[in-house]
């Protein structure tokens, strides 16, 4: 029997549940393989089985079920992440009726389904009514001027961060303030790529699928910024992070037609490297 087909044969065992939309890469026009995720919101009306995790045992033996939540259309929505096996994870969400029943009067859905949707469930013929993906959503928001600076000082924050730790031999702290530097040059590099495509642009979250889509120029420097969990390696790290930051960040801005604060880029970085010198 096929992962889907457990879970549909559960979904209908269970009164309470009464739709299942599959979502996510397996839906989309993205890439898929045999890891990828099975993306599953649920709709139904009371879902106080979920409260201890007896009822996946239905489905399958399981190794892991992680309990979350996020905010969706208002609603606040519970979440079961479960690794059922190495080749069978699921993210269950749990949805009132109420939220697919207004989409379905807005004639309206949300960009995780507009992305690509499958309906596995209908027991009442409701999503019948529900309007059909456009394989568009997610796309990246241009920046105003506050926004893009905003990332800059805080670019330039981290970094100040990193070195100081590195300065006292602090790898692990260190190494957790260098990924923060991460994050802001990946935001960097999806706004340099949006500004090139006109905005029209939705990049995966959290760099997912990167070498799609980066300049090669960029990509090929990427891997001088990550270093091992050494002093040395770090300060070479931080240093190549900054380098490629600066010509991106400056790039973006010309593209953006935003000013770039020089100033404050020399006092940063001549801290940073003062900083490398006294402590070698």
């Amino acid at each position: 029997m096929g992962h889907l087909e457990k879970i549909v044969n559960w979904g209908n065992l269970i009164d309470n549940v009464r739709a299942m939309i599959l979502s996510g890469s397996l839906t989309s026009k993205g890439k898929q393989d045999i890891l990828s995720d099975y993306d599953i919101a649920v709709y139904g009306n009371d879902f106080s089985f979920i409260e201890n995790d007896d009822w996946l045992n239905k489905i399958q033996q399981y190794w892991i079920c992680i309990h979350d939540q996020f905010e969706f259309l208002g609603y606040n929505i519970p979440t079961r992440l479960t690794i059922f096996d190495g080749y069978f994870k699921v993210d269950f969400s749990f949805h009132p009726i109420e939220e697919l029943q207004q989409m379905i009067n807005d004639k309206k859905i949300p960009d995780d389904y507009n992305i690509g949707y499958e309906v596995l469930l209908d027991k009442d013929n409701l999503l019948k009514d529900l309007p059909k993906p456009q394989y568009i959503g997610f796309q990246l928001m241009k920046p105003d001027e506050r926004t893009f600076d905003e990332n800059i000082q805080e670019f330039w924050f981290e970094c100040y961060h990193v070195a100081k730790y590195l300065s006292r031999n602090d790898l692990w702290v260190a190494k957790a303030r260098d990924w923060a530097t991460k994050k802001l040059l990946l935001q960097m590099l999806e706004w340099n790529e949006a500004c090139k495509r006109n905005w029209h642009f939705s990049p995966k979250d959290h760099g997912k699928e990167l070498n799609d889509w980066i300049d090669k120029k960029y990509w090929d420097e990427l891997h001088n910024c990550f270093g091992r969990f050494d002093k040395k390696e770090s300060w070479s790290a931080l240093f190549n992070t900054i380098q490629l930051y600066q010509t991106l960040t400056k790039n973006t801005a010309g593209l953006l037609d935003f000013n770039y604060d020089e100033k404050l880029n020399e006092k940063i970085l001549q801290f940073i490297e003062n900083l490398k010198y006294a402590s070698t």
